[in-house]
């Protein structure tokens, strides 16, 4: 089996409040492989960007690492690097992140400096990265809008955000973040807010990339089409906890969660008649403050039984498809 480029084991991220302590991400394990798309999905609130955020030691205070392993395997090196025992602002963790793993934010209209153009924002990366002095950036920038199919790069090189479209805002997101060539790319919901023909063409170039430059990406999204056409890999979340990990045939074709299940089973299908109505799953998510006993989704679920009091372990089902369910659980033998 080949080295994973990334691998988190175990990983608790948590928010210290004065009601109590949040834990975002629970115990997450789950690993990509180089070149690979894994894809995290699940509804608001279950963890996926927490997670993310965690990879790259930009969780917001007074949130932190408190346990767990995010392993870096380089190319060249013999050991990976921990991420979640490096400091945050150290210069490793700075060296790492934007150059050997680089992320799209969810709005690229709030994650550009709205005063700065296109250009000093994709060249500040490249030079703080790269070493390259202030022309040899520029070109490299203008490459990189090229590249990312904006028209006239030389001339929006200089333009501002707001002299964007959201469309090619999103672009520019992408050249900046492709611009040292990463080995992991995060995309945390890439697509949203964009029309469906952007979104087509953004997930396009992102796969495009990927095939040229072999890196691994991270895709956050709750848009199970997209899943469907860009992943490899899928780890469905649940109040901060992985509920269902697999290949993404195998997701789509045999979920094992009641979670995922109802995740598949909202999604419209083609032929279906205009005025059926969408499925839904009842109830909401809990509060981060207030979960249940045992498994975090046991007051929505269809199934429940009265042994989900119990958190259940991750359970290998099939072959490369696990799921944090006790429907699974096979009975001991007499």
């Amino acid at each position: 089996m080949p080295t994973p480029l990334i691998q988190l084991n175990d990983l608790h991220t948590v928010f210290p409040t004065e009601d109590g302590v949040v834990r975002a991400v629970n115990g997450v394990s789950f690993e990509i492989p180089r070149g690979k798309t894994l894809a995290v999905v699940g509804e608001s609130g279950c963890g996926k960007s927490v997670t993310a955020l965690s990879i790259l030691q930009l969780v917001g205070s007074p949130g932190r690492i408190e346990s767990g392993e995010i392993l870096y395997h380089r190319a060249n090196a013999s050991d990976p690097v921990d991420i979640a025992q490096l400091p945050p602002r150290g210069e490793e963790m700075r060296s790492i992140r934007g150059n050997e793993i680089a992320i799209v934010f969810q709005e690229p209209m709030t994650s550009l400096n709205p005063v700065y153009t296109i250009g000093n924002q994709i060249c500040e990366a490249i030079r703080l990265h790269q070493r390259l002095g202030r022309k040899e950036a520029k070109e490299l920038a203008i490459e990189m809008l090229e590249r990312v199919s904006i028209p006239a790069p030389r001339q929006r090189v200089d333009e501002y955000p707001h002299q964007l479209s959201g469309g090619m805002r999103q672009r520019a997101m992408i050249a900046m973040a492709l611009s040292c060539r990463p080995d992991l790319l995060i995309a945390d919901e890439p697509t949203t807010a964009l029309d469906v023909t952007i979104q087509a063409q953004v997930l396009d170039l992102m796969h495009e990339l990927q095939d040229e430059m072999g890196m691994a990406i991270l895709l956050i999204t709750h848009d199970l089409g997209v899943v469907a056409s860009v992943a490899d890999e899928v780890v469905v979340m649940y109040a901060g906890r992985v509920v269902e990990r697999g290949d993404v045939q195998s997701i789509f074709a045999n979920p094992l969660h009641p979670y995922t299940r109802g995740l598949l089973a909202s999604v419209p299908t083609l032929g279906s008649a205009s005025d059926e109505p969408l499925m839904s799953i009842p109830g909401r998510v809990p509060h981060p403050l207030a979960l249940p006993e045992g498994c975090a989704f046991g007051p929505r679920c269809a199934d429940r039984m009265d042994a989900c009091s119990q958190m259940p372990e991750l359970l290998d089902v099939e072959a490369g498809h696990s799921a944090r369910c006790l429907l699974h659980v096979k009975e001991p033998a007499v």
